[in-house]
């Protein structure tokens, strides 16, 4: 039973997560439209209401329901500047308020009560200015139903202000003049709530963005910062214990550069730090990842790479840093230390193990690297 309950769902509603919401408004409308119906049907029972209106205004609902269904469902209301079709449901609810008005007889006033709710619900769902032309559009065809109604009384009764059903008219109308644009204004309200809880959504998302990017990311270089790497280094550490992968671990240090912050200030080292972080991205290969360690210290993670591998790579890096230059006629280079995790270790083992080579690469006179 669950299982033919999941699939009617999925077939009636569909499974995108946007047109589910707006058929399960659909849905609410559709329940509020039965309602009515079984209200005005008491009312043939009753004698203010014939068969043949309750029938009519039956086709009428029927029609514009499967209608607007086959829109959302079929995805073709997407085009429209509000998908739920709010505003062409609100449409045919004043028609169909307006048809049943017209034909209650002495319990009309009653038809016109499911047009307050009409209203009400669209005030949570469309901004103030479509609100503000379903109003006139409701207050005009109202006026367009008691002409129709006093035309057809008029061989009857002839025409007269003071007539008793004249006079109830006018009172409707009266009431829907005092009720309609008050909720035109409580929509405006609301419109403009929902207005700036957008934003507000919109500017927490974007501010939660930055945060994440600044908890994983070093704000000078762009690249990894070290809690990101660290992160990145378990994941390839469990990978390697469940499936048997390998993976390399570089540590580089810059050479001399207290020298050149000396020489090019702050600034210049922070230019250095740059240039250096954007030619090691464009050196290396996708699945890799490049993070600042440390003041001029940066770990190179190198997936699926032995480490024969992994010095290769590291190399080809210490090239294209002997291009570059800290300062005019200065040289600019690196030593580093090139390690393999192995299975059974702590990947910080592994990085303690690069560090030693890095600094053996030091003390045999740097610009160089040096693999465990």
């Amino acid at each position: 039973m669950t299982t033919l309950m999941q699939r009617l769902d999925k077939i009636i509603l569909g499974s995108e997560r946007h047109q589910r919401i707006r058929l399960r408004q659909w849905l609410i409308a559709c329940v509020a439209t039965a309602g009515c119906a079984l209200f005005f049907a008491g009312g043939v029972f009753l004698g203010w209401m014939s068969r043949e209106s309750l029938l009519i205004l039956g086709v009428i609902e029927a029609i514009g329901q499967v209608l607007i269904y086959a829109a959302l469902r079929s995805g073709f209301s997407l085009r429209f500047a509000v998908p739920a079709l709010t505003e062409w449901q609100t449409v045919l609810a004043i028609v169909a308020v307006d048809y049943a008005y017209m034909s209650a007889g002495s319990a009309r006033h009653l038809a016109l009560c499911p047009l307050l709710l009409v209203f009400t619900f669209s005030a949570f769902s469309l901004p103030w200015q479509r609100i503000a032309r379903l109003t006139i559009f409701a207050l005009a065809s109202f006026l367009v139903s008691i002409a129709v109604m006093e035309w057809q009384r008029a061989p009857a009764t002839g025409w007269s202000l003071d007539s008793p059903e004249m006079l109830d008219d006018i009172s409707a109308l009266g009431m829907l003049l005092i009720v309609l644009p008050v909720i035109s204004y409580v929509a405006s309200r609301l419109s403009r709530l929902r207005s700036n809880l957008h934003e507000q959504r919109v500017a927490l998302a974007s501010a939660l963005e930055e945060v994440q990017r600044l908890a994983a990311y070093d704000e000078l270089t762009g690249l990894a910062n070290r809690r990101h790497a660290q992160d990145r280094l378990a994941q390839e550490q469990v990978r390697a214990e469940r499936s048997g992968t390998i993976f390399s671990v570089a540590l580089i240090d810059l050479d001399h550069f207290k020298e050149i912050n000396d020489t090019l200030g702050h600034a210049g080292g922070d230019r250095v730090l740059r240039a250096f972080a954007d030619m090691v991205r464009g050196l290396l290969r996708g699945s890799d990842m490049v993070a600042r360690w440390g003041g001029e210290e940066f770990l190179v993670l190198m997936p699926d790479s032995a480490g024969g591998d992994a010095l290769a790579t590291v190399d080809r890096l210490l090239r294209g840093v002997r291009g570059l230059r800290a300062a005019e006629g200065q040289p600019f280079s690196f030593s580093a230390g090139v390690t393999q995790y192995r299975r059974g270790e702590g990947f910080m083992e592994t990085v303690a193990r690069a560090d030693q080579q890095m600094y053996a690469a030091k003390h045999a006179g740097r610009n160089g690297v040096c693999l465990a």
